[in-house]
């Protein structure tokens, strides 16, 4: 039976298999030609590709879904082949695609090269796309990563390299291409890095340009100087390697320094630093290279407050103006969600697009205390332990209090709320280094921390943006929930791209973020952040770097968490206090806390009060311990100090050499304290995780995530 049954199968395949042959051949052809029409069958002609005007537009909303920007993708100006300097087509060439001249808009030996170097690695560090293949892709594809898309990307630069000319397809993609902060096509670019047109850049200039299309929200030099520095370099050296630069042209060209003349926007928005912010944060929310039009982006922005912070920030500067205060910012976040509420960047956009609460790095001062006082309740400590507030010696280096008073024993909670670096300095000695470092990373902290004494003092450097936000803990009884400004990313579909989901974890005990708020609370209540007193439970902490170079004032409700700094680009000092901050976070807090309803922070499992003394004065600068780094220089004269309606104006710090005032009790002896060995690397320090990455860069903040 089987037999018979194979039998005729065979004879069957016999006498059919021609028409079965020809059958399946006519299928496979009708598929691939069906499959090649429908690659073919909306393919730009070559008008379309000269004639290209980006349609999509990218718009950003507001958390009530107002419209806080609105803009085409594509650039405002673009220019001719004649325009462009020799060097920043030579700096685009050897950076983005070597071979552009010798291959069809396909580059097979590229393509292999980028695999064998990529295999080498052990993962993706070099594609094989040609620049017309990017032309292609940013002009009419997406930035989905399917094969679909990389066929019809192929295709199109085919049909771009046949009807257009290599300088034609050169002036397209540098007229296209994404250069960060904004700015589409390089005469948008020159004009917004540089002030200047296109045919006026200088080779250090091209070549910066030419090294920001691969990744320019990380490379923007508005974001990262140092960084952008060092990706410039990379395209000299490419330069020299393709033989357009000598080894003389690339060494004086390296010695340069990268020098901004940042121009105005060509559009205007509301809420303008945070717009800037998000949009620098979209290509890695999307995990893309580049970003694609017609994105819709909601985000977290409360335009009332963002309006109230842009007013607050503006009045204070005029205020302050006397006090040499050039500069400022303003940063709001919801705790229990770190959502970002507002973003005030600096006092004016259209003159300055730096925003200081994401891109400035500056000394915390006494702010940075309280993770040392974190740490210390953490290990045991009580509000009402009692340490002497009294010069230190710190292995080789003595520890004073800027205004050289000494109150002899002091609860920590007078210490705290008064300020005092002595004590502050022995619990970073009695809790360890490692400690408060820990306390401060499971907080928020992530930028590269300062080892010794001098952290307990706030000599590292923090932005503005992490340090509100490892507060933010503190108000949400412990848990850290990470900065974010995006909620949904759709595209013109509607299609959700991406969607925010909040990252949180448990910091401390609520009994310790209890315990820490109250004892902040009696900084507003009665020490140096009396200023910031908003007629409802609040908690925060003034804080002054060297000669008030960085005034701040960061605090807390239980529904909103705000830092405020003043301050100058240029790092001169001001003839302010850290009592100018607590003013101005006071006045804004006050307004925009007045439509939330008066809420108590969470009770203290206890039945006494914390007992804190009445005001002792004002802060002085968190003055470094004698011998970390080289003495600076004087302060300038500033004359008598003076009272005004925002409080007491503190004189800058006396020199080493200037008398202490006096005092009613003898000069107490200085006791020794123990030396905490330094620690070789603090936790989550970048190099840890990551050997190759150069040294220099340990001093940038990792990018918050919206």
């Amino acid at each position: 039976m089987t037999a018979k049954f194979f039998a005729s199968m065979a004879d069957t395949w016999r006498r059919h298999r021609r028409a079965w042959f020809t059958g399946l051949v006519v299928t496979i052809a009708g598929a691939l030609l069906g499959l090649w029409f429908a690659l073919l069958w909306d393919l730009p002609t070559a008008q379309q590709v000269r004639r290209f005007t980006p349609e999509n537009r990218l718009i950003v909303k507001a958390m009530d879904g107002s419209r806080l920007y609105s803009a085409a993708r594509g650039p405002a100006k673009q220019v001719k082949y004649r325009q462009i300097p020799e060097y920043l087509v030579q700096a685009v060439v050897a950076t983005e695609d070597r071979r552009f001249y010798d291959h069809p808009g396909i580059d097979l030996i590229g393509i292999g090269r980028a695999l064998w170097r990529d295999a080498e690695a052990g993962e993706v560090r070099e594609g094989g796309s040609t620049i017309t293949q990017q032309l292609a892709r940013n002009l009419f594809l997406t930035q989905e990563r399917t094969l679909w898309r990389k066929f019809k990307e192929i295709l199109i630069a085919a049909r771009i390299e046949q009807e257009l000319s290599k300088a034609e397809i050169l002036t397209l993609y540098l007229n296209q291409i994404y250069f960060g902060s904004g700015a589409y096509g390089v005469a948008d670019a020159a004009r917004l890095y540089f002030s200047k047109n296109v045919e006026k850049l200088t080779l250090t200039e091209a070549a910066l340009l030419a090294g920001l299309p691969q990744a320019p929200s990380r490379y923007s030099p508005l974001i990262d100087r140092t960084l952008a520095r060092k990706r410039r370099d990379v395209v000299l050296k490419n330069m020299v390697e393709v033989g357009y630069l000598n080894a003389q042209q690339y060494a004086s060209a390296r010695k340069k320094s990268v020098v901004l003349r940042p121009g105005p926007r060509s559009e205007k928005t509301q809420a303008a630093y945070f717009v800037d912010y998000v949009r620098s944060q979209l290509a890695s929310l999307l995990g893309t290279g580049s970003v694609p039009g017609g994105l819709t982006i909601e985000t977290t922005l409360d335009p009332q407050m963002q309006l109230e912070a842009q007013k607050a920030l503006g009045s204070a500067l005029a205020d302050y103006r006397s006090r040499r205060v050039g500069q400022g910012a303003i940063v709001t976040l919801d705790p229990a969600t770190g959502e970002i509420r507002a973003m005030a960047g600096g006092g004016d956009y259209q003159k300055s697009q730096f925003n200081r609460t994401v891109q400035a790095l500056r000394q915390p001062g006494s702010t940075f205390k309280t993770f040392v006082y974190t740490a210390a309740i953490e290990s045991g400590s009580r509000p009402e332990d009692i340490l002497s507030d009294r010069p230190v010696r710190f292995g080789a280096y003595q520890v004073k209090n800027a205004d050289r008073r000494y109150y002899g024993e002091m609860t920590l909670v007078n210490a705290l709320k008064e300020s005092r670096n002595t004590v502050a300095v022995q619990l970073f000695t009695r809790v360890g280094e490692d400690k408060v470092v820990d306390v401060a990373r499971r907080m928020g902290v992530r930028s590269r921390l300062r080892t010794g004494a001098a952290m307990a003092l706030g000599a590292s450097e923090l932005t503005l943006l992490e340090l509100t936000g490892a507060y933010g803990t503190l108000a949400n009884g412990g848990v850290h929930v990470a900065p974010t400004a995006v909620r949904r990313i759709a595209d013109a579909e509607g299609k959700v791209l991406y969607a925010a989901v909040p990252r949180t974890r448990v910091a401390l005990s609520s009994a310790v973020a209890a315990t820490v708020t109250r004892m902040l609370e009696q900084v507003i209540a009665n020490g140096t952040g009396r200023k910031a007193a908003i007629d409802r439970p609040a908690a925060g902490k003034t804080g002054t770097s060297e000669n008030y170079r960085d005034l701040l004032f960061v605090g807390y409700t239980p529904q909103l968490v705000t830092g405020v700094w003043l301050g100058n680009d240029d790092n001169r000092p001001t003839r302010g206090s850290s009592t100018l901050a607590a003013a101005l976070w006071g006045r804004y807090m006050g307004r925009v806390m007045a439509t939330f309803p008066v809420k108590d922070f969470p009770a203290l499992k206890q039945t006494e009060p914390l007992q804190a003394s009445p005001p002792m004065g004002e802060e002085y600068p968190a003055e470094l311990p004698q011998g970390l780094e080289e003495p600076s220089p004087a302060s300038e004269p500033t004359g008598e100090c003076s009272e005004s309606d925002q409080g007491p104006l503190v004189c800058p710090n006396e020199t080493d050499g200037a008398a202490p005032p006096e005092t009613s009790e003898p000069p107490p002896e200085v006791p020794d304290i123990p030396e905490v060995p330094e620690s070789p690397q603090n936790p989550e320090d970048p190099a840890a995780t990551d050997p190759s990455r150069p040294s220099s860069e340990l001093n940038r903040p990792l990018a918050p995530t919206p």
